[in-house]
């Protein structure tokens, strides 16, 4: 039989040993909230955290974008004219007979997890007459869509797609990093336009599955073709009329939305017939599984890119 005693001073000890460890921590602005980790958080070099909003106040706001060719900032805070301006460049130019626009929300707002609910009255601290709920990053983006349309208007948007007309779902993971969404688009039987996929996600992951871009015209043109830089994107030292790929300019865009520490969202879509969705299905178990699906996620067109 071992018998162990603990000296009735130890535990006292060891607390006021803890307290001096985490006051002095607090010093080097490492604020220890229990004690019991005073020695883990004691050991760290470095703290790495996300952005300021989403850690104190779980929100995001998209603060920039780029699109046709064409950047918008925002500045310090989002704005009516920088989600008009948006809105503007966006609207007048046209593929399939449809907005650029209404291209842009629809692969938001039917790609999505989040959604817009009627405030209940149950928190008499919100006084909001909706709500956003669900995925934090895409709340943000259907909150500048709200700017415009409002939110029955993007309520009326996402159920306008009907449950018969969804044909395929690849949700989003931690690994994959980008999330899918497959319509049959019933205007356009027995084109090779019947089905769309809108996909998005993380740049650095789609850009090797992207193609294809709308460039300012609302044309399709390929990502590796060249066309000038934008004003926004012009680097220190390079002439105005720079010429980039149009996936330079993308990367651009990544960067300098990655320098404010904005997060960033690419949004792409692909167009095919029914009979060609039938036979991808069919040749890659029937989609069973999300990783047949993900045959789906190829030759995207790259719609624009969102910081947050």
């Amino acid at each position: 039989m071992v018998v162990v005693a603990i000296p009735e001073g130890l535990p006292l000890a060891v607390t006021i040993s803890l307290s001096f460890s985490s006051s002095k921590m607090r010093k080097l602005n490492n604020l220890v909230r229990k004690l019991a980790s005073s020695e883990t958080m004691g050991q760290a070099t470095h703290i790495c955290s996300d952005k300021t909003g989403t850690l104190t106040e779980n929100k995001m706001t998209v603060m920039a974008a780029q699109t046709l060719e064409k950047v918008h900032l925002a500045g310090t805070s989002i704005s009516k004219e920088f989600v008009s301006g948006l809105y503007a460049a966006t609207h007048g130019v046209k593929i399939d007979d449809k907005p650029v626009w209404d291209v842009l929300v629809e692969s938001v707002l039917w790609n999505s997890s989040a959604w817009i609910e009627k405030n209940d009255g149950s928190d008499k601290k919100v006084k909001e007459d909706y709500l956003l709920k669900g995925n934090v990053t895409e709340q943000g983006i259907i909150k500048m869509f709200m700017e415009q349309l409002g939110a029955e208007g993007c309520i009326n948007k996402k159920n306008s797609l009907k449950e018969e007309n969804i044909l395929c779902v690849v949700p989003f993971t931690s690994s994959r990093k980008r999330a899918s969404i497959v319509v049959r688009r019933p205007g356009f039987e027995g084109t090779n336009n019947e089905v769309r996929v809108y996909t998005k996600g993380a740049p650095d992951v789609l850009f090797d599955k992207v193609n294809y871009v709308l460039n300012d015209e609302g044309r399709i043109k390929y990502f590796s073709d060249e066309t000038n830089v934008p004003m926004k994107l012009i680097k220190e030292g390079e002439p105005v009329g720079t010429n980039d790929s149009f996936r330079g300019i993308f990367e651009r865009t990544v960067k300098l939305f990655a320098n404010q520490a904005y997060r960033t969202i690419l949004t792409c879509y692909r167009d095919m017939s029914i009979s060609e969705f039938e036979n991808l299905k069919y040749y890659n178990g029937n989609f069973e599984k999300d990783a047949n699906r993900e045959v789906l996620e190829e030759n995207l067109i790259a719609i624009g890119i969102f910081g947050l």
